[in-house]
């Protein structure tokens, strides 16, 4: 599938605020927006080609070799981001979870051991559930995280190319994908 998005300038990709270098300048956050937009519309990512159209006369291949690297860089470190983000999710879950299960194990015995009252272990069953419903909540929300997480593999796996804005117009299949992207 191919996503194609025109643009002015390189900078058209960047952050206005950011004045380094394509190897090492922020993304803009208008052209992520534009993508994931795109992206969202589309049930078929396999395969993705994004492409950036753009006047002839303003391109340049050792720009568009770095750009294409930063971009790349940019969706793998997302990526990563994300893989770390399931991965403590899940452990912190799971360990929530087991405080609270143990909580309540070591409320339950003292009271049955110790203490002839159970007004302990009413307080102390509520700092449990709240351990267990908290782990629960972390392992339900981990759902958008590989959401987000399979998006930035598809990216990362993209082929990313640049192409002549004024023949890609020219080109009737290229408007249609154009305006269906």
């Amino acid at each position: 599938m191919e996503v194609a998005i025109s643009l002015d300038t390189y900078d058209d990709l960047f952050s206005d605020f950011d004045i380094r270098g394509y190897r090492d300048r922020a993304l803009s956050k208008d052209f992520l927006d534009e993508l994931h937009m795109r992206l969202r519309k589309t049930s078929d990512k396999s395969d993705l080609d994004v492409v950036f159209l753009i006047p002839a006369d303003l391109r340049d291949m050792a720009d568009e070799a770095l750009i294409i690297e930063r971009i790349r860089r940019f969706y793998t470190e997302r990526e990563s981001h994300y893989v770390r983000e399931d991965r403590n999710a899940t452990l912190r879950g799971l360990m929530f979870i087991a405080i609270g299960l143990a909580l309540s194990l070591v409320a339950n015995y003292i009271v049955e051991r110790f203490l002839s009252t159970t007004l302990f272990k009413d307080f102390a069953l509520i700092p449990s559930w709240f351990f267990v419903w908290s782990g629960f909540d972390y392992l339900v929300k981990r759902e958008e995280i590989r959401r987000k997480r399979r998006y930035y593999t598809d990216l990362s796996s993209s082929k990313i190319t640049f192409r002549d804005a004024r023949a890609a117009s020219a080109s009737p299949r290229a408007a249609i994908k154009s305006e269906n992207a």
